[in-house]
Formats: C-alpha cells, structure tokens, sequence
C-alpha cells in the first residue's frame, strides 16, 4: 500500500446553462422568492458578491458543447431550438462546501423555472430534472441528487470477441468503460472503471458512486481541519464500505453488502482510475465477478428515507 497526493484547492468553480427562449433582462431579479427557505439568504447575499455571476448569451455565442448531454428527446429538441442560454457561475471556498454548491444550483434552477428554460449540469453532462423528488433542493446535501452524471464508453472490439458465441460472453467481456462526472466541480478528480463486464456494470457503477462519497466526505473534513492546506494524502487502496454506498443515497441498508477494497491510479491531474488491488492474483472479470458483485448492492438507486418508506431493487438495463 502507499499514498497518493489530492489536491485541495481553496476554491472551486462550477457553471450550470439554462437553454431558453425566453430571455429576461436581469435574470437575477426572479432569484429571491423561487429559491426555497433554507438557500434564499445565501442566495441574496452571493448574487451581491464577486462569487455568483450570470450572464445571458445568444445560442450563437454560446462556447459550451451541448450535443452530448443525458437528457430525454424532448429536452434536446429544446435545447436546439433555443435562442438564448444563461450562464450561472458560481465560486466559492472549498470549505463552503457543499451548502455553496447547493445555494448556486437553487438559483440556476430558480431562473430555469422563471424562463421556462432547460436546466443543464455540463460538468455532470446532464440536464438537471425539474419534476420527481429531485426537483428542488434539499435542506441537507444528498449525492443521490443528481450531482454526478455517468458515461458509459464500449470497446467493441471486446464485445464483439466476447459475445460473438453466447450471451454467457457477457460475464467475461471487457468491453465498458464507466465514468463517474461532477466530483471536479468539489475539487476532486472524476473516476473511471474500464475493461467492465457488460454483466458487471451496475456493481461497478455502485462502486464509483461509493467511492465519490468516501472521498467528499473526507476532502471536506481535511478542509475544515486543515485550512489552507493545497494537498492531503490518500490511501492508494481506500477501504469501501457498504455504509458509504447509502449515506450516497441518503438512506438506512435494506439490502446487504460487504467491504471491498479497490485501488485508485492517477490517469492524469482531473481523472483516477479504479481498479483491482495491487495484489489481487486474479483477472478483472474474476474480481468483477467474484469480490465486486457480491460486495455491492444490487440497485441502480434508492430514494432517500425521507422520500418514501418503500424502496425497492432495480435491475441494470445494460
């Protein structure tokens, strides 16, 4: 085992794009009264100061990439028709975290609902819902909120070689690559798993989604311990444990799971790959099959306990 060395900048930056065609002159006045309770006075104070801006651009001058977002048809026809996008950058402390980061998503989501716009999370690549649970923010910070977005990237290569036989290829196969967006918009790197098993996607989904939440919580609580610090050590091989899976979703285990140790490989200054232990004598598939499944609940997500008192498991859909 050794460690690694995190950054941990002072401050961090975010944007989030409101796609709309109906502009307003001053965004910023609708703010106030649609933003909920627990965020309006920080709202009000941080709309005032250098640290919240918002600005309204043409769709023709617009710089940000909006044709690979997760969104459903009728949001891209949306967004494509468009004839404006407010800009919503936010910068704050990292030890202002996550309360900034929630105030700054509570006045884009306030100046969406006030143009009738499309509220889009480029960091996340994902257009922010505006229904269901998750369509205001929370009083308390719940990762399950829609604040990392995933890609799913295929070697079909892999793929083809692996399922060309039996669909039983789907166990052994390497072909997905999954990435874990949003954590940069905190200060930490985004993670990645690769060579996954179509079978295995979901474990290694829940995997990510464990890890982010084991990270956040630490790089917050070195923040508050250690102001001003630029950088902490990681263990190379953090221990996972199934709590970390459901404080990700803001609600008490209904499903078993087990500890599982996974190691964390610096892919460049924004990315960190995780893989098998070090020692682990196995191949991926083995270790996909034989320690990650087993050891990760088998849910694509759970509402929060104060959402609904009947959860139920999810099947992967890849």
């Amino acid at each position: 085992m050794s460690q690694l060395v995190l950054s941990v900048p002072e401050t961090v930056t975010s944007h989030y794009v409101i796609a709309t065609s109906r502009p307003l002159d001053d965004p910023s006045t609708v703010v106030p009264w649609r933003v909920p309770e627990p965020f309006r006075a920080a709202a009000a104070e941080a709309l005032r100061s250098p640290r919240l801006g918002v600005f309204t651009l043409g769709a023709d001058e617009a710089t940000w990439r909006l044709d690979d977002l997760l969104a459903s048809d009728d949001d891209r026809r949306r967004v494509r028709e468009s004839t404006h996008q407010v800009l919503v950058v936010h910068r704050a402390p990292t030890v202002d975290q996550p309360h900034g980061e929630q105030t700054a998503r509570a006045v884009a989501r306030a100046i969406a609902d006030a143009t009738d716009g499309v509220l889009i999370d480029p960091q996340a690549r994902q257009v922010v819902l505006r229904d269901g649970l998750a369509r205001t923010e929370r009083g308390w910070f719940r990762m399950g909120d829609q604040w990392f977005g995933t890609r799913y990237g295929v070697d079909d290569t892999a793929a083809r070689s692996a399922h060309r036989d039996d669909f039983g290829g789907t166990e052994s196969c390497a072909c997905l690559r999954i990435t874990l967006l949003g954590l940069r918009r905190f200060g930490l790197p985004d993670l990645v798993i690769d060579n996954v098993a179509c079978a295995h996607d979901l474990p290694a989904l829940s995997l990510l989604r464990s890890l982010a939440c084991r990270l956040l919580i630490d790089q917050w609580r070195w923040a508050r311990l250690h102001p001003g610090k630029p950088t902490r050590p990681l263990d190379d091989h953090p221990k996972i444990d199934p709590e970390d899976f459901w404080t990700f979703w803001g609600a008490t285990p209904f499903v078993d799971g087990h500890p599982i140790t996974a190691r964390l490989v610096p892919v460049s200054r924004d990315t960190l790959k995780v893989t098998p232990p070090k020692d682990y004598p196995g191949t991926r598939a083995t270790w996909s099959r034989e320690v990650l499944a087993p050891a990760m609940p088998p849910l694509v997500g759970c509402p929060a306990d104060e959402d609904a008192p009947w959860p139920h498991p999810a099947q992967s859909k890849a």
